[in-house]
């Protein structure tokens, strides 16, 4: 994501997207009741024909839909703002849906920026990440996943259906083919998404196996992935996120937001375990905590966000008096595991600076 201009005065931030990170970025920002501003397409009546001509509006955000793993923002709403060549159509006043890709840019209108919108923008400008492929194979099954800050998507997963140990030359034969298979596959996939980062996991026989055709495919090739290995028990799509949990692949993968949540998470749950009043939950107790200063961290699931009402209007508050008093705040990602863990929490968790039993 980038920042083309901003005025704080106005509240007025003109931004372009650059990936699909930034796209998931912006469904968690925008909220209803802005005003956004984008280039759209509208269909126009000319004598007895229609037409969609391009053209630049705003409009007020009545809701948006995101489905992960695509390029494409929909932001729905109220037309507020047309060309001045088209106000006598009467669109103002009508619906109308922009959709946003990557490489569009957006105008976004708030009456309040919070410091962690513009702390999550101005992290997600700065963000320089690698591209990262995941390959995790054993004996049974392989899976290929890119990595997102707001989830694991699968590009493909495949059972070997290899032929029993008993009939070892077959074995052989056809897992060498398989693998062969899956090679090619490979080097096609990095293609076609710019990969930087292949990382190659499973049982260390196939795993072995597997990389070193890889390796062997790219040698030749002036631009290849920077390869990494790591030893699991499982292939396929258990492998793959068995891998985001070993130690060495996630200070490699640090940046992405799935890795930090997976941390995060797992810090949340030894607390409530070994030392319980640290950790509150809640609406109610987390407001209470938040007043008295006594939050640490906070971690809210993004569904919360898109909620509408006195909830929304709470929560927000909650957020407002944790940044006050310099607390750390994380929307999770409701798509992947971590998220999962925390929506089964009540989709709200808050680590204290000090035991709950202490407080009076």
């Amino acid at each position: 994501m980038k920042i083309l201009a901003w005025d704080e005065k106005r509240g007025v931030m003109k931004l372009r997207v650059e990936n699909q990170d930034d796209l998931w970025l912006l469904y968690n920002i925008i909220d209803e009741g802005d005003i956004v501003y984008a280039k759209t397409s509208r269909e126009i009546k000319v004598g007895e024909r229609s037409a969609r001509k391009p053209m630049i509006l705003g409009i007020r955000v009545k809701k948006l839909e995101f489905q992960p793993f695509t390029e494409r923002l929909r932001i729905n709403g109220i037309i507020i703002e047309e060309p001045e060549k088209y106000e006598e159509r009467g669109f103002r006043g009508s619906h109308h849906t922009i959709n946003l890709d990557i490489g569009k840019e957006i105008v976004i209108i708030k009456e309040n920026w919070s410091k962690q919108t513009i702390k999550r923008i101005n992290e997600a400008c700065k963000k320089t990440k690698m591209k990262t492929m995941i390959l995790s194979i054993d004996d049974e099954e392989v899976a290929v996943a890119i990595l997102r800050d707001y989830g694991v998507e699968i590009l493909f997963e495949m059972a070997l259906r290899l032929p029993g140990k008993r009939e070892a030359q077959r074995r052989e034969q056809k897992m060498m083919k398989k693998l062969s298979e899956i090679a090619n596959k490979i080097k096609e996939l990095v293609k076609q998404t710019s990969i930087e980062t292949l990382v190659i996991s499973g049982p260390s026989y196939m795993r072995e196996k597997i990389a070193e055709r890889i390796k062997k495919i790219f040698a030749s090739e002036k631009l290849k992935p920077r390869i990494y290995e790591e030893n699991t028990s499982n292939g396929g799509v258990r492998g793959i996120y068995e891998t985001l949990r070993r130690e060495a692949i996630m200070k490699a993968l640090s940046e992405y937001g799935i890795i930090e949540e997976a941390k995060l998470i797992s810090e949340l749950l030894e607390l409530l375990i070994k030392n319980e009043g640290k950790v509150a939950f809640g609406i109610d107790e987390i407001e209470k905590m938040a007043k008295m200063g006594a939050i640490e961290k906070l971690y809210v699931i993004d569904e919360i966000l898109h909620s509408y009402g006195e909830i929304r209007l709470k929560i927000e508050k909650i957020m407002r008096e944790v940044e006050a008093k310099r607390g750390k705040i994380k929307i999770f990602s409701s798509i992947h595991e971590p998220g999962k863990q925390l929506k089964s929490l009540g989709g709200m968790a808050a680590i204290l600076r000090y035991k709950l039993k202490n407080l009076s």
